[in-house]
């Protein structure tokens, strides 16, 4: 997979944004890093790296806010999560590349919108909730590395204060990414000298990101970025389609 030192450059500001992202939000970086680094990268290669990066970045988050978090939620999704994660792995393996590149692309397009344009819950979601919010969240976690908007719907809908809604996610992505690196090495998509090369590059720099973002989420809404998060996903989501078309 050789790149040059451009694109390199660009992939370490990418990952660097990405858990800057994670750091304020609680919420995985991959919906921002994947669709980028498929351009570079091949899918499954990508897809191995960001839950590498992901679990190692949730269990520094996690640590701190664990105390915050709605564990009774957590126990809800997390049975779901499992069926939906060996579905999404059966498929990856299976799915032709473009197909799976494409239906990232409208994913990413249609979640982008959902934040943009959703309007706050009037009333609390039913816990039955959790049993699609966990079954999609790991199929699409698996297929494409971004589960985690399911699951920042459903805990946002059940979960009122900000400060346990950010501890709830990083928990639930630690759950879901956890579960993702297992099903993944079952899979044989962890087996690559290059893979672990590259975590040991990117790391680091993920959790400078990290870092940034943990300060950072003291002084701004997250509401507020994830708005303009949303226009940036658009704009990638969209470059897949026409990528694939």
């Amino acid at each position: 997979m050789p790149v040059s030192l451009s694109e390199l450059i660009l992939i370490a500001l990418v990952i660097f944004v990405g858990y800057l992202v994670f750091g304020v939000t609680g919420f995985g970086a991959s919906p921002i890093t994947i669709p980028v680094l498929v351009h570079f990268l091949p899918l499954t290669f990508v897809l191995a790296l960001a839950a590498i990066l992901d679990l190692g970045s949730a269990l520094v988050l996690g640590f701190h806010t664990r105390r915050q978090a709605e564990s009774r939620e957590l126990a809800m999704l997390a049975p779901f999560t499992l069926v939906g994660l060996t579905l999404g792995v059966t498929l990856l393996v299976h799915l032709p590349r473009p197909a799976t590149l494409l239906a990232l692309g409208l994913f990413v397009c249609v979640y982008a919108l959902h934040v943009v344009f959703r309007r706050e819950a009037v009333r609390p979601l039913g816990r039955a909730w959790a049993v699609p919010a966990g079954i999609v969240g790991g199929v699409i976690g698996a297929l494409f590395g971004v589960g985690g908007p399911p699951y920042v719907m459903y805990i946002t809908g059940r979960i009122a204060e900000p400060a346990a809604q950010r501890a709830t996610i990083a928990q639930m992505v630690i759950l879901n990414v956890g579960l993702r690196v297992v099903a993944f090495a079952l899979a044989g998509l962890l087996v690559s000298r290059a893979l672990w090369i590259t975590v040991m590059a990117a790391l680091p720099v993920a959790w400078a990101g990290l870092w940034a973002g943990n300060r950072l989420h003291l002084r701004m809404a997250p509401a507020v970025i994830a708005r303009i998060i949303a226009a940036v996903l658009f704009v990638m989501g969209a470059a897949l389609v026409v990528r694939t078309v």
